[in-house]
């Protein structure tokens, strides 16, 4: 699917005089095509035949306003970027503007060239994504439709051959429905007297040899045993074992081979050899080389391992908190690694990233959550250099350019259980420049995209507090503000954060906002999906103040720190 690099533009509002204004700074702008209108109707006729990147819309306007012509457009499936512009300086504009969906809020005003500069970046940075956002769901629409449209029958199957999923073609095929075939299994529908021999091959199957093409009978919904052509790959977790196979069949009885009169054989193959008992080749160390440059260049603790749990990458941070040099560790196994946390050899999150990693759907066990590619542990009490600590990790598989498991890293964040005199205990929290606010905090005066212009905010949560900061190392407008090692965290997890313990005092110092938990009467939750989420904090005396939440993975940090805090008052949307 190819975008046009010409942004189209549809600006609506019935001042003639702020409109023409408006759209000749727009037109300067290289590749926007702007069109403008002076009334709803107009516009909805318009974009009844004509697509537009952004819509621009006033606020109030006679026929409609300008969040009913939203709601409008977004019935219609219209997923336009919608920026929302008024003269009026109240905050609820702005939170009932992104409510609605709306992606950005424009302030009339005598700053206005400069709130049109951040509006232009905005757009520029924004239609690209947008178009990409559709793209993706595009392509898994089509590839939903591939494979539901195959006349193979295809199946993903456990190691034991219960149905994991199955197509159309299958349903159809074994005539249950898609509930009823995840309860039954799929060796069990091959006639014993083949089904050992099935059996038998497939224990064949290796890393080196993953696939195998059977033809065999199976048992169809009238309970007809009905010959197919099978093709079986293997999948694997890092030590070797199968995990999950794929399987597609076919009747390939009637198929004409060209060039040749003879009818196809269909004579089921002699069976593979098996493959040789000779060890797998290491991986070169190329394939994790800039890993390991790009950890050890990291303040946070971090450690990675390869496939196999030997330690290729101990650095300089974990050095400093464990005193375990990384000499002393990097090439070592046996879960070396968490010995100067346990003190013994334990399993750790890295240990079920290396197992997990591979199999597709796996649900996480109890205590670990997941998140696209990252794997966020509970925080555990431990013992470094025989002192009591707070212990949280959080990790990664890697893949090579081809897809194949070559490692998994770890990062820790660790804290001192901090009790002060009062007995206000540090709970946890979280900063990022993905969060951002609007409240009593900052005047309510809200301008950009969500919440404050900038992000670089943190919620954080003591035994009797909620607290609400600016965090200095997290604003992203002092250029010496966010640092190089957090942004290779980012490339590793995703998002940009500071998740270190910090003292009540420091909290003091920087909060915007604070509430003790007893006068909390509601937090709620909403997750970010394509329009950013939030959490809304209310008290006994009817105020409230928001924080925006724009990335899933520091959303999913909150909600479990909220879940501690206060789960009496958490609801989740």
């Amino acid at each position: 699917m190819q975008q046009s690099d010409t942004i189209s533009i549809l600006c609506v509002d019935d001042e003639p005089l702020f409109l023409d204004a408006f759209v000749q700074k727009l037109e300067r702008q290289p590749g926007f095509s702007v069109t403008s209108v002076s009334k709803v109707s107009e516009a909805l006729e318009l974009i009844n035949t004509r697509y537009f990147d952004v819509i621009i819309s006033d606020y109030a306007m006679p026929d409609m306003d300008g969040l009913a012509m939203l709601q409008e457009i977004r019935a219609r499936g219209c997923q336009s970027l919608f920026i929302v512009v008024t003269a009026k300086r109240l905050a609820h504009i702005a939170i009932d503007a992104l409510n609605c969906g709306a992606d950005y809020y424009f302030q009339k005003g005598a700053d206005s060239a400069q709130e049109i500069t951040k509006l232009v970046e905005f757009i520029r940075k924004s239609v690209p994504e947008r178009h990409a956002e559709h793209e993706i769901a595009e392509w898994e629409r089509f590839y939903q439709s591939v494979v539901e449209n195959q006349t193979d029958l295809i199946c993903r199957l456990g190691p034991d051959g219960t149905f994991s999923y199955v197509n159309e073609a299958g349903v159809y095929f074994f005539k249950k429905t898609y509930e009823e075939m995840l309860k039954s299994n799929f060796f069990s529908r091959i006639p014993d007297n083949e089904r050992s021999l099935v059996l038998v091959r497939l224990q064949n199957l290796s890393t080196i040899k993953p696939d195998l093409l059977l033809e065999h009978r199976i048992s169809n919904g009238d309970n007809r045993q009905v010959p197919l052509l099978w093709s079986y790959r293997g999948f694997f977790d890092a030590r070797g074992a199968v995990t999950e196979y794929q399987v597609s069949g076919r009747d390939h009885a009637s198929a004409i081979r060209i060039g040749s009169p003879e009818p196809v054989k269909t004579s089921a193959p002699s069976a593979p050899q098996a493959p040789v008992n000779a060890p797998l080749s290491a991986p070169e160390e190329a394939d994790w080389k800039g890993l390991v440059e790009t950890i050890q260049s990291l303040d946070n603790p971090v450690f990675a391992v390869d496939k196999g749990g030997i330690i290729i990458a101990w650095n300089k941070g974990l050095e400093e908190l464990t005193g375990v040099p990384a000499s002393a560790v990097v090439g070592k196994g046996n879960r070396e690694y968490a010995v100067p946390f346990y003190g013994k050899p334990v399993p750790m999150l890295i240990d079920q990233i290396l197992a997990l990693a591979g199999k597709p759907g796996a649900a996480a066990p109890q205590g670990i959550k997941k998140v696209g590619d990252t794997y966020i542990g509970d925080v555990e009490h431990v013992s470094i250099r025989g002192k009591p600590m707070l212990l949280w990790g959080k990790g990664s598989p890697v893949y090579d350019a081809k897809g194949s498991l070559i490692a998994a890293i770890e990062a820790i964040t660790v804290g001192e259980p901090y009790q002060a005199a009062d007995q206000e205990e540090y709970m946890g929290g979280i900063s990022s420049i993905t969060l951002k606010v609007s409240g009593d905090g900052i005047g309510g005066a809200i301008a950009g995209a969500i919440g404050s212009s900038t992000g670089g905010y943190g919620v954080y949560a003591t035994s009797k507090r909620l607290f609400v900061i600016r965090n200095p190392d997290m604003n992203a407008e002092n250029s010496q503000g966010v640092q190089f090692s957090t942004f290779m965290m980012d490339e590793l997890f995703g998002t940009t954060v500071d998740t270190r313990q910090k003292q009540v005092k420091d909290l003091e110092k920087l909060k915007i906002f604070v509430a003790e938990k007893g006068d909390i009467t509601r937090i709620e939750l909403k997750k970010p999906v394509l329009l950013s989420g939030f959490m809304t904090i209310t008290t006994k005396d009817g105020s409230s103040f928001r924080v925006y939440i724009d990335h899933k993975k520091a959303y999913t940090h909150i909600e479990q720190l909220m879940k501690s805090f206060s789960p009496e008052n958490l609801k989740i949307e």
